[in-house]
């Protein structure tokens, strides 16, 4: 039997619970111990409850932190929002995380846009394997790069930015422990097996053996009840906190298609929007299916519905809310099986990019080129993979 840590430390939504969860049933079933140590315990609770896994809360940082500059351009800006430029509460951090190490007797660590939980575990005994979304693992480039490279930065603001939250790390890692040269060393004696495949991911292509393939892990069961009649089935997976929610909901009111939503709060609207061709889910649906029956989907960019719409080879409308779903629309739109509809725009046309995508078969097709390139592995094939990935790590952490 070996022990597991998973991490989740940045970043929201049940996208960095469900890839795990199918791993977390594999590994159970072959007799390890797992312990979640989650940003969101309510969510853990959801996806982990009714399994024998240890749920507990992640050391977070809890502080607002004013007179930053906006918006974060590179890898360490995004930490300093994080309590990397407070040294007290980071030194913190890392004892707590230390003591999670230490209680669960972790053999590997997985960490999911968990850099403190991998600070943490410099020169301990577990072994660490990164496993999640690969926008939480940066290039191994000294500065951080720009992460917005439509915006001109002078090459010095990236450098001071690094160097400052360097200082704060490296003064809070504690005595002996050893000194990072360059943020990306955070990662760099760590495994990887990040979401998807590199067409896909945020920064560009990456080492072969980096990615863990095409998927996603959807914890939804509900079936999708599609509106009577003809036409295009869309299915679509809305935050009711994107600033244009109102817009789109009625786009995909007045776009004539059959539509299966699935909203995460703004109620009201629900009430608003539905209608004969507008069926609202209060439950989770069971994305797979849904992808499956539909010809479109729509969605903010989230990475596993991403994964999960472009491994059934449909195209995707894709509306993202910050920086990290908009690098990922940007892929799927290069690659010809999606359209982004800009997040600063101030008034975002999404009926006229929904029309667009009713009316052509180009992005279709290039959706089921996308599927096809990536058939193998199948999803099943991708788990027992995994799964022996970590426990080869496991084994070695105790020899």
């Amino acid at each position: 039997m070996s022990r597991i840590l998973f991490a989740w430390e940045l970043g929201g939504g049940f996208g960095h619970l469900g890839p795990f969860l199918p791993l977390a049933k594999a590994l159970l079933a072959r007799g390890h111990d797992l312990t979640v140590a989650a940003r969101d315990v309510e969510r853990a609770h959801i996806v982990f409850g009714t399994l024998p896994v240890n749920i507990v809360q992640a050391p977070l940082c809890t502080k607002t932190y004013n007179g930053l500059s906006e918006p974060p351009l590179n890898y360490a800006e995004i930490l300093m929002r994080y309590g990397y430029l407070d040294a007290p509460l980071l030194a913190g951090l890392l004892a707590a995380w230390r003591g999670l190490l230490e209680l669960s007797a972790a053999d590997v660590l997985l960490a999911d846009h968990a850099p403190t939980a991998l600070l943490a575990a410099r020169g301990g005994r577990a072994a660490k394997l990164l496993l999640g979304t690969p926008f939480g693992v940066p290039p191994p480039i000294h500065p951080t790069p720009n992460m917005r490279d439509w915006v001109p930065v002078p090459s010095q603001r990236l450098a001071n930015s690094d160097e400052a939250v360097l200082a704060i790390l490296n003064r809070s890692l504690g005595d002996g422990a050893p000194r990072l040269a360059a943020l990306h060393e955070i990662f760099h004696d760590a495994g990887r097996l990040l979401l998807g495949v590199p067409e896909i991911d945020h920064f560009g292509p990456r080492e072969a053996g980096s990615y863990l393939g095409l998927h996603a892990g959807m914890i939804g069961r509900a079936a999708p009840s599609w509106p009577a009649g003809g036409g295009p089935r869309v299915f679509a997976y809305l935050n009711g906190e994107f600033r244009h929610i109102d817009a789109a909901l009625a786009a995909l009111a007045g776009s004539g298609a059959r539509c299966v939503v699935f909203l995460l709060g703004a109620a009201a609207l629900r009430d608003k929007h539905r209608g004969p061709n507008v069926v609202f889910s209060e439950a989770l649906l069971d994305v797979d299916r849904a992808v499956s029956e539909c010809d479109l989907a729509v969605c903010h960019a989230n990475l596993g519905t991403v994964i999960e719409v472009m491994r059934r080879g449909k195209p995707l409308l894709l509306l993202p809310m910050d920086l990290e779903k908009f690098l990922l629309a940007r892929n799927v739109e290069k690659l010809g099986a999606g359209e982004l509809v800009h997040p600063d725009a101030p008034v975002p046309d999404v009926a006229g990019a929904l029309k667009r995508m009713l009316e052509s078969t180009r992005f279709a097709e290039a959706a089921r080129a996308f599927a096809a390139r990536h058939r193998d592995p199948p999803v099943d094939t991708i788990v027992q993979r995994a799964v022996e990935r970590i426990e080869s790590l496991a084994a070695g952490s105790r020899t």
